[in-house]
């Protein structure tokens, strides 16, 4: 794997982490933040599998 993708998935793992913690504080009930994590698991997944 380049540098630049592992640079890549890390930033993208770390929006994921930052996404679900703002997710369990507001107790799984904002559409927005539940869109937002799922966009950036769906990206980090096929980030991950192109590598």
């Amino acid at each position: 794997m380049h540098c630049d993708d592992k640079r890549t998935l890390y930033v993208l793992r770390e929006e994921v982490e930052k996404t679900l913690k703002m997710l369990q504080s507001s107790d799984y009930s904002d559409k927005l933040l539940l869109k937002n994590f799922n966009d950036a698991v769906v990206e980090y997944y096929e980030c991950k599998s192109s590598c």
